[in-house]
C-alpha cells in the first residue's frame, strides 16, 4: 500500500497544533533532525542554500515501513521516491523551516529542486561543539541533545558513542532564494528551526556549513555569534523569536548562521 503520508509533514502540522493548545513550557522534541548546508552562489551572489538533513533513529525506522518493496534489505531512491515527495510536500507549507533574513528583513525562499532521500551511516551526529578557554582548548565536550539521544539508542544504553554507526535517513534538497542577493550585502543570515521545538533541529558536529562554489575570495561564515559578537548573536535570535511570539520557543535553541563577505575595493 502507497504511503499518504509521512511521519515529518504531519509532525510538522502537529507542532502548530501543539503550540496553540498547549503551554509553551511543555513543548519538547518528537523528531531530531541532524543539518548540514551549504551556501550556494552564482554569478557574485548568493542564490540558495543546499541542505542535508539526518532524521534520528525512530524516525528512521517507523518512516521505512513497507518501503522495502524488493525485500532486498537496502531502500534505493526509486523505494524512497515517494516518501521524498510527500516531505518535500509537508516542508513547503513551513518554508522547509529556513528562516533567511538580510539584515532585519525576512527573504524569501523559492521552491524546492533536486529532492532525493537517502538511506546510509550516520557519518555528522548532531553535537555541541566543545566549549573552549581562552587558550583554545577544549574545556567541555558533553553531547548535545541530539548526539545524547542517538547515542543511547544505538551505544550501550548509558549514553556513550555506539560501537557501529546506525544507518539513518537523510533527506537532500536545494532551496533557492526568490531574490538573489550579492555576496558583499551586509547582514546575511539564516537559521534552521521549528519554532514551537516539536522538530529539533542541531548543526552537524563537523562542517555544519560550507560555502559553495563560486564564493568569492573573503567571504565566510559564523555560527551562533562566534564572530557576531554575543550582543549581536542574542540580537538575531530574538528578531527570529519575534515573529511567532511565544510561539517561538524553538528559536532559543537555533544557532544563527551568518555569511559575510569583505567589500570589493
Amino acid at each position: 500500500m502507497k504511503r499518504t503520508n509521512s511521519l515529518l509533514s504531519v509532525a510538522a502540522m502537529s507542532a502548530v497544533l501543539l503550540a496553540a493548545a498547549a503551554p509553551v513550557a511543555r513543548a519538547h522534541p518528537h523528531v531530531w533532525i541532524t543539518v548540514e548546508s551549504t551556501v550556494l552562489y552564482e554569478q557574485g551572489s548568493i542564490a540558495g542554500i543546499r541542505h542535508k538533513w539526518t532524521f534520528d533513529e525512530f524516525y528512521t525506522a517507523m518512516a521505512l515501513q513497507g518501503l522495502d518493496t524488493n525485500n532486498d534489505g537496502m531502500y534505493d531512491r526509486n523505494e524512497l521516491a515517494e516518501l521524498t515527495k510527500v516531505n518535500i510536500d509537508g516542508l513547503r507549507e513551513f518554508a522547509f523551516f529556513t528562516h533567511v533574513k538580510l539584515a532585519e528583513h525576512a527573504l524569501e525562499v523559492g521552491d524546492v529542486r533536486d529532492a532525493y532521500l537517502e538511506h546510509a551511516e550516520a557519518t555528522a551526529l548532531g553535537e555541541s561543539e566543545p566549549a573552549r578557554s581562552e587558550k583554545g582548548k577544549a574545556t567541555d565536550t558533553k553531547p548535545s541533545v541530539v548526539g545524547r539521544v542517538q547515542n543511547w539508542f544505538s551505544g550501550d544504553g548509558k549514553g556513550s558513542t555506539p560501537a557501529a554507526k546506525p544507518k539513518v535517513l537523510s533527506i537532500h534538497f536545494t532551496l533557492p532564494l526568490k531574490q538573489p542577493v550579492l555576496a558583499e550585502a551586509p547582514g546575511f543570515t539564516f537559521s534552521v528551526s521549528d519554532p514551537t521545538f516539536f522538530i529539533a533541529f542541531e548543526l552537524a558536529k563537523t562542517n555544519p556549513v560550507a560555502l559553495g562554489p563560486g564564493a568569492p575570495a573573503g567571504c565566510k561564515v559564523s555560527i551562533g555569534g562566534a564572530e557576531l559578537g554575543a550582543d549581536d548573536a542574542k540580537r538575531l535570535g530574538e528578531s527570529f523569536a519575534s515573529q511567532l511570539g511565544s510561539q517561538g520557543i524553538g528559536f532559543s535553541f537555533a544557532k544563527p548562521i551568518a555569511v559575510t563577505c569583505e567589500a570589493k575595493p
